[in-house]
């Protein structure tokens, strides 16, 4: 589990230090977006490793933990960024994509679990178009970044199976609300003006569904 934890950590600190180091959106100052660079502060690090440190707990009594673990570590990176400037860096989301992508074919072909691939695959599609259809209803209050998200949460939460995938869709939802109505108001926007970020919200309903799982089978 110690090396499950430390690999984490290093690949989080790793993704967090290639987002202070990205080129700037061309809109971004004139919505006050808060520079990347100025994520490179000790306590927004600390935030960044503890909750690695989380995941990477979590991800060692999973399914299909090499996937796990690297959703808690490069995509915990990435709504990191989210939480701090409201961004979901593109660079930054296929990079996390295409590692979640192979941990988990990796997975599947080495326990020749096509199942859970299958899974995957199905829970990925369906939050990629139940959030599509959310934004594109939304008109603009949910960034596209959190539909280019959506896939990477739904795979997640389809490796717990069907009432694993609607739980975190639930957790999702109940903690987007609650974020959005407390810290949402009391600071309108964390380094931006556009609202409050939706990623961390997304990306913890895998979590939560995951944490339920595991109590209900304890």
């Amino acid at each position: 589990m110690l090396w499950i934890m430390a690999a984490g950590v290093v690949v989080v600190v790793a993704h967090g230090l290639q987002a202070t180091r990205l080129p700037e959106p061309a809109d971004g100052a004139a919505l006050g977006k808060l520079p990347y660079r100025q994520l490179l502060t000790p306590a927004r690090i600390a935030w960044l490793v503890g909750a690695a440190l989380a995941a990477q707990w979590a991800a060692s009594v999973s399914p299909a933990w090499p996937a796990w673990l690297v959703y808690g570590s490069s995509v915990a990176a990435l709504v990191w960024v989210d939480a701090y400037t409201t961004w979901l860096p593109v660079t930054l989301n296929w990079l996390a994509t295409g590692e979640l992508g192979l941990a988990a074919i990796l997975w599947c072909w080495l326990t020749g679990d096509a199942a859970l691939a299958l899974r995957m695959a199905g829970g990925a599609a369906a939050s990629l178009i139940f959030w599509w259809v959310f934004w594109r209803l939304s008109r603009g209050a949910l960034g596209f970044g959190d539909v280019r998200l959506a896939p990477l949460a739904g795979a997640m939460a389809a490796t717990l199976g069907l009432s694993g995938w609607f739980s975190a869709l639930l957790a999702t939802t109940v903690f987007g609300v609650i974020w959005g109505l407390t810290l949402g108001r009391l600071h309108p926007a964390p380094g931006s003006k556009r609202g409050f970020a939706y990623g961390p919200a997304l990306w913890a309903g895998p979590f939560v569904a995951l944490v339920l799982a595991a109590t209900i089978h304890s």
